[in-house]
């Protein structure tokens, strides 16, 4: 019925590279068979975007959520594509979909508590949504096509109703109906978006002292940019989800990744969320491969170039960024950890544009410096002032070094300008930023060319948050992207898809580097060969993670 169970078969051969030999799949009690109990401490370059399911959009904030916030359905705890399967989460079943494939049914387990031990009712979904709608979330687009929805926020009333949101607390029923079919509202219903908070959780971020959830683990302290503790829940009990291994995981800022690493080499850290620095990477590689991998993600990273702003409101002066641009050079910033490539969707999710039609030449070989000279001199925009953001993350500022010489090297007048991790995507999808350019490294939500191709779709654009900071408005790409998502059948549509891609590289829209891989690096007090397990979506599950 759903897209991701039509394109299972399809992102096997992508997907099953994750599985690297360590880790195992397992429900009930235990997420592995190793150790139970105990205190970890993780690092993160950067604070999290939010530490509240409603606007946590990034991948410090993803991954440690999807351990706090259960949603209507989840994911399987394993990897490769039996962790890209849907399971029941907060409902009972997967829902039940109506013929014209526009109302969604399910019903909330009974006996459910958040962890605070309040009673989780049907309502605090509709609540839930409202508030990823009110706050103007990055999420707010996969809730649009609900009826209702628009006149919700165009009303301006945070308690008023969702049409298409029907509850019984009594009972436990949820009805969502939508204003189209939509072939991925299944994956919807799985984002952290979608869990319920409770009723009473005010409109407003709240990322210093985040609202109980249902999950495994629950937040216990937060102190901004220096460190937030998850706690193990005691009681949790849902089935096919792990009730995790250690009792507390801390996770401390640590801007510096050489730091991170020396820290997880000495036991100072068990974990590490960023990659090492390319100059130890083969020192760790060397000496610690007992507890070190690296694995291959569903990510598309690329330039973004605002349409709406000179000088890349001139598709001439975007065409040059795509010509000159040098992925392999970019791929040594990345040891090596970096596939070159020429479209928005990755290889490995149906609707990946394919390589050979790269109308920039092949992705693997050298940028034509010459000739986007020429095409920013034939737009009239030599010297034109531009501003390029990146964020601080690992390696992130390197790039954005290459990227800023690059535009002065093909006749812009280019400045860099570092974001810390924490606001960046705050900060470049606020229109009053003025963003002109930046660096975009975007992680599947889930396994559907959708997820990816919102970043251009032209209806997803608002004043803050906008997940398109480019500002691409497209009428063909708007258009198609409306028909598609109403195919439930992903495979039947995938050269459609891949259309739509293709265009968005033939109109420059953005600038394609790569997709990359991703790392675990875990001290010797872990128990890497047992408690190991990466998620094809969420990355390291903390929740299989355990000490000797």
């Amino acid at each position: 019925m759903t897209a991701l169970r039509s394109s299972l078969t399809t992102l096997a051969l992508a997907i099953a590279a994750v599985v690297v030999g360590c880790g195992s799949s397992q429900d009930g009690d235990e997420a592995s068979s190793g150790k139970s109990g105990g205190s970890i401490t993780v690092a993160q370059g950067s604070q999290p975007d939010a530490l509240d399911p409603a606007l946590a959009y990034t991948s410090n904030s993803w991954e440690p959520l999807w351990l706090v916030y259960t949603p209507p359905l989840t994911y399987r705890r394993a990897e490769g594509t039996e962790g890209a399967q849907l399971i029941p989460g907060v409902a009972e079943a997967r829902p039940e979909i109506s013929a014209d494939g526009k109302t969604y049914s399910f019903k909330v387990r009974d006996g459910l508590k958040y962890s605070d031990g309040s009673p989780v009712k049907a309502s605090d979904f509709e609540h839930s949504i409202k508030r990823v709608l009110s706050l103007e979330s990055g999420g707010s687009y996969l809730f649009e096509g609900i009826e209702g929805a628009t006149e919700y926020v165009e009303a301006g009333n945070p308690k008023g109703d969702i049409e298409g949101i029907e509850t019984d607390d009594k009972s436990g029923e949820v009805t969502v109906t939508l204003t189209a079919p939509d072939g991925t509202f299944d994956n919807v219903l799985a984002t952290t978006f979608a869990a319920p908070v409770p009723s009473t959780t005010p409109f407003e971020n709240e990322s210093t002292n985040p609202p109980p959830g249902v999950g495994p683990y629950e937040i216990t302290k937060v102190v901004p940019n220096r460190e937030f503790v998850m706690q193990q829940v005691k009681g949790f009990d849902i089935p096919d989800i792990p009730k995790g291994n250690v009792e507390t995981i801390t996770t401390k800022i640590v801007k510096s990744p050489a730091r991170q690493a020396q820290d997880v080499i000495d036991g100072e850290l068990d974990y590490m969320q960023d990659a090492p620095p390319t100059d130890l990477t083969a020192e760790i590689k060397a000496q610690y491969s007992d507890r070190y991998k690296e694995w291959p993600t569903l990510s598309s990273n690329y330039f973004f170039l605002n349409q709406d702003l000179p000088p890349f409101d001139d598709e001439k002066v975007r065409e040059a960024v795509n010509v000159a641009i040098d992925s392999t050079a970019i791929a040594r910033l990345f040891g090596g950890r970096l596939k070159p490539t020429c479209s928005l969707v990755p290889e490995g999710i149906p609707g990946h544009a394919d390589p050979a039609n790269c109308p920039y030449g092949d992705p693997n070989g050298p940028g034509d410096v010459k000739k986007a000279q020429q095409l920013v001199k034939e737009a009239g925009a030599e010297d034109e002032k531009v501003t390029v953001y990146v964020n601080n993350d690992t390696n992130r500022p390197q790039i954005g070094e290459y990227y800023t010489a690059l535009l002065d090297e093909i006749g812009l007048d280019a400045d860099l300008r570092v974001v810390d991790g924490a606001v960046y995507f705050n900060t470049i999808g606020k229109q009053s930023t003025k963003a002109q350019t930046g660096l975009v490294s975007w992680f599947a939500d889930f396994p559907h060319p959708g997820t990816f191709m919102q970043q251009i779709d032209g209806t997803t654009i608002q004043p803050t948050n906008n997940p398109n900071p480019g500002n691409v408005d497209d009428p063909e790409i708007d258009k198609g992207i409306a028909e598609l998502l109403q195919e439930p059948e992903l495979d039947a549509v995938a050269d459609r898809w891949a259309a739509l891609d293709q265009r968005a590289i033939d109109k420059s829209y953005i600038a394609p580097y790569g997709s990359e891989e991703l790392t675990t690096f875990l001290s010797d007090r872990m128990d890497f060969e047992n408690c190991s397990i990466v998620h094809p979506l969420y990355g390291n599950d903390y929740s299989s993670f355990c000490l000797k």
